[in-house]
C-alpha cells in the first residue's frame, strides 16, 4: 500500500517499479471527501412507493470510504409480504461491501413486533451501510404508500450529504448551489407534501365515509333494536297481565273452597253436637270425666282377670307336672307319651294366653293327661 501518491512509475524494460491499488486512492480520496449522497440532484437515490409491495430507488451517487457509487437508473425492489398479525420496519441501504469489491442496494428486512424498530446499520472495516429510507409495513397491508416512507438521506446519523475539505470556494457559486439546493428540494418537499395531502384528504374522507356508514348502521341497529324491545316489552306485559288474572282467579277459587269447607264443618260440627249433647247432660265436661273413668276401670278389671287366670293356669301346669312325676316314679309304668304329649299342649294353652288363647288347645291337653292316668290306674 502506498504511503504517498502519485508518483510517475520507472520502467525499468520489464515491469514498472510501482503500481498503485485501489485502496491506495481510496484513503486518498477519503481524506477530504465525506461519506454520504450527493445532493444534486435533490432526489438523488431517493426512495419512492411504486405499485403494491414495489419501490423504487431513484437515480444519484454516493461516496463511502474513498470508493464512489453510481445508480444510473431508477432500481426496482420488492418487499417481503406483511405479516399476518405484527408490524415491522425495513430499511433500505446502500452497502459498501469490501469483501465483494462491490457497493450495491440492499434491504435490511425488520423484525415484526407490535412497536417495530429499523435494523441498525453495519459500519466495519468490511462492510458499511448509508440508510437511504425507512419503511414502515405494518400488518397486512398489500400496498406501500409514500406516507410509509421515512427518508434518511439528510440524516447524518445514518447516511448524511457528501461535504469536502475543500476551503477556496467561490461564494457566489456556493450560494446558487445553495438556492438551487434549497429550490429543489423544496419544491420535492412541497411535492411530497402536495401528495402527502392529497394521501391524507382521501384517508379523511374515507373515513368520513366509515364513520357515516358506521353512524347509519348504528341507527338502524338501534331503531330494530328499541322496536323488538318494545314488542317483547309488550309481550312481557300482556305475559304479566294474564298472571295476574289467573292468579287472581286461583286466589279467588281457594277462598270460596275455604268458605264453603267452614261452612260445611261447622254445620257437621253443629249435626254432631246436637246429636250427643243430650247424652252428655247439662255438664259436658263432668260427664266427659265420668265415662273416661268408667273406662278405665273397665280396662283395669279386664287386665287384672287377665293376670288372675295366668296365675291359674301356672298353678294347674305345675300340680299336672307333679302328679305326673308321682304317676311315672309310683307305678314304673311309661306313659310319657301321652302325658309329654298333653305337657305339650296344656303349654300351649298357656303360651296362648300371652299370643291368642286357644281353649281347644287346653282340652287336648287334659285330655292326654287324664288318658295316660287312666291307664295307669286301670
Amino acid at each position: 500500500m502506498a504511503n504517498c501518491l502519485p508518483f510517475n512509475a520507472v520502467y525499468d524494460g520489464e515491469n514498472y517499479d510501482r503500481a498503485y491499488k485501489a485502496e491506495d486512492w481510496a484513503w486518498y480520496f477519503a481524506t477530504f471527501i465525506a461519506n454520504g449522497i450527493f445532493p444534486k440532484p435533490s432526489d438523488g437515490l431517493q426512495v419512492i412507493a411504486y405499485s403494491g409491495m414495489e419501490i423504487k430507488v431513484n437515480a444519484g451517487f454516493a461516496f463511502i470510504n474513498g470508493y464512489a457509487f453510481k445508480n444510473p437508473a431508477s432500481h426496482s425492489i420488492r418487499l417481503d409480504m406483511a405479516e399476518g398479525a405484527l408490524n415491522r420496519v425495513d430499511r433500505v441501504v446502500v452497502r459498501w461491501d469490501l469483501p465483494q469489491r462491490d457497493i450495491y442496494i440492499a434491504v435490511l428486512k425488520g423484525t415484526p413486533s407490535a412497536k417495530p424498530q429499523p435494523t441498525a446499520v453495519t459500519r466495519s472495516t468490511e462492510i458499511w451501510e448509508l440508510a437511504l429510507a425507512d419503511i414502515y409495513v405494518g400488518k397486512g397491508v398489500t400496498k406501500i404508500q409514500t406516507k410509509d416512507i421515512t427518508d434518511q438521506r439528510f440524516n447524518s446519523s445514518v447516511c448524511g450529504i457528501v461535504t469536502g475539505t475543500v476551503e477556496e470556494i467561490d461564494a457566489s457559486v456556493l450560494t446558487k448551489q445553495f438556492d438551487d439546493f434549497f429550490k429543489t428540494y423544496s419544491a420535492a418537499v412541497l411535492d411530497e407534501f402536495s401528495v402527502y395531502k392529497q394521501n391524507m384528504e382521501k384517508y379523511l374522507k374515507d373515513i368520513a365515509g366509515v364513520y357515516e356508514q358506521y353512524v347509519s348502521k348504528t341507527e338502524s341497529l338501534f331503531a330494530e333494536y328499541e322496536n323488538k324491545f318494545s314488542e317483547r316489552y309488550t309481550s312481557f306485559e300482556s305475559t304479566l297481565d294474564k298472571w295476574d288474572e289467573e292468579l287472581l282467579r286461583a286466589y279467588t277459587e281457594f277462598m270460596a273452597k275455604i268458605q264453603l269447607f267452614q261452612t260445611e264443618a261447622e254445620a257437621e260440627f253443629n249435626t254432631w253436637f246436637e246429636g250427643i249433647k243430650d247424652k252428655l247432660g247439662e255438664d259436658i265436661a263432668g260427664s266427659l270425666q265420668l265415662q273416661i273413668e268408667e273406662l278405665a276401670a273397665t280396662i283395669d278389671g279386664l287386665r287384672q282377670q287377665a293376670e288372675e287366670s295366668s296365675k291359674e293356669t301356672k298353678e294347674a301346669l305345675t300340680e299336672l307336672d307333679k302328679r305326673l312325676t308321682a304317676v311315672e316314679s309310683g307305678w314304673g309304668i311309661n306313659y310319657n307319651h301321652d302325658a309329654v304329649l298333653g305337657l305339650c299342649y296344656m303349654g300351649a294353652a298357656w303360651l296362648s294366653q300371652h299370643y291368642e288363647r286357644t281353649e281347644e288347645t287346653a282340652v287336648l291337653g287334659v285330655a292326654y293327661i287324664g288318658n295316660s292316668y287312666l291307664a295307669n290306674t286301670f
